[in-house]
C-alpha cells in the first residue's frame, strides 16, 4: 500500500466512453514516465470483487479531474495489501477506482510506483 498525495490529477477521461454515455466511469491518470493508466470507478463496497488489481481513491479537484488520495494493491482474494485488508476510510464524496490491465503482479507495482513517484518528487521538491 502507497500513500499518494495530490497533485496526482486525472487526464481528461477517454472520448469515447463519454460520446456512448458511460460519462464519468473511466479515468486515466499520468505516472511520471509520461505513461497514461486506465481506471474505471466502482461502488467502494465492490473492491471485494476485483483480484490481483490497483485500487484508487480519489477526489473532484476544481475543473472536474480527480485528485488520487491513495493507491494500493488487491491481492488474489481480493483484498487490500496492509494490515487492516481494507480501503482506508474516504469522505463520502470519495470515488473508488480500479485498474485491471495490469496482467502480473510485476506490472502492477511498477505501475503503483510510476503513480506515486510524482507524489514522492513533489514531497522531495517542497
Amino acid at each position: 500500500m502507497v500513500a499518494v498525495l495530490p497533485p496526482l490529477l486525472s487526464d481528461q477521461p477517454p472520448e469515447v466512453p463519454q460520446r456512448v454515455g458511460l460519462g464519468d466511469r473511466f479515468h486515466y491518470f499520468r505516472g511520471l514516465s509520461g505513461r497514461r493508466y486506465l481506471f474505471s470507478a466502482i461502488e467502494r463496497e465492490d473492491v471485494g470483487d476485483f483480484r490481483s488489481a490497483v485500487a484508487l481513491i480519489a477526489h473532484r479537484a476544481p475543473g472536474g479531474r480527480l485528485a488520487a488520495s491513495w493507491i494500493g494493491l488487491t491481492d488474489p482474494f481480493g483484498r487490500v495489501e496492509g494490515a487492516n485488508r481494507r480501503l482506508p476510510t474516504a469522505s463520502s464524496d470519495s470515488v473508488v477506482l480500479v485498474h485491471l490491465l495490469s496482467a502480473t503482479d510485476g506490472e502492477r507495482r511498477a505501475l503503483l510506483a510510476d503513480l506515486a513517484a510524482p507524489a514522492s518528487a513533489a514531497a522531495i521538491a517542497a
